[in-house]
């Protein structure tokens, strides 16, 4: 267990709401969204997509090195369905933005079957922990396993931060969700009236500049 704990990681914590809205349309929302002029909403089968999270990279107080390049990221989905195994921009879609230049709010659009909207502020953690399948990729629990108290120790003692954020480890639902490439999660978010299934977790791994893969674990 000692081991493990010289593994926990940094991650910036989504706060969503409690304070005033800000002026500025590119700070970090749950629901909102910017584009640039000539982009407007993704469309998915003749509808609309929405944004459901927005990243101003420099408001987080851990930027993970997938994200050193990008100073904004929008992330939508669609209205009719969960995209599983379906590529960046079929369903589903992430917008990054090396530049906050010529950036302007999306089109407005009637949310209130789907989530409420909420400005985002950031808050620092530097113990997350894994989850049971992770953190075996990480230190050998093969005494913990076998040790009842220990294992209790493992539930108990270590934090998982189940909501929406960037960097860390992600939330393991039902089972291994992935260590390479994480860089953010967006979690069931009551306040926002927001849930993957039954109080489920979103996963959003970058493999190259443009490569970008999704996963979803709930109950």
């Amino acid at each position: 267990m000692d081991e493990l704990k010289t593994k926990l990681r940094r991650a910036s914590v989504a706060k969503l709401g409690g304070f005033r809205p800000p002026d500025d349309p590119k700070s970090s929302w749950f629901g909102k969204g910017v584009c640039l002029k000539n982009e407007g909403l993704p469309v998915y089968k003749e509808k609309a997509m929405f944004p459901l999270l927005q990243i101003n990279v420099a408001e987080l107080p851990y930027v993970p090195e997938e994200l050193s390049e990008t100073k904004l990221l929008v992330v939508f989905f669609n209205q009719e369905e969960l995209p599983f195994n379906k590529p960046n921009g079929e369903g589903w879609l992430i917008r990054e933005y090396k530049s906050l230049e010529g950036l302007m709010p999306l089109p407005e659009l009637d949310l209130s079957n789907i989530l409420r909207s909420f400005p985002i502020k950031w808050e620092l953690v530097d113990d997350d922990s894994p989850g049971w399948e992770s953190a075996w990729e990480l230190v050998d629990l093969a005494a913990v396993n076998e040790d009842e108290e220990a294992s209790d120790a493992f539930f108990d003692e270590f934090n998982t931060y189940i909501c929406t954020k960037v960097g860390g480890f992600p939330d393991e639902v039902q089972h291994y969700a992935g260590l390479k490439n994480f860089v953010f999660q967006i979690g069931s978010e009551e306040k926002a009236n927001w849930s993957w299934g039954n109080g489920g977790t979103a996963y959003f791994h970058k493999y190259s500049d443009t490569e970008w893969v999704w996963g979803c674990q709930f109950l």
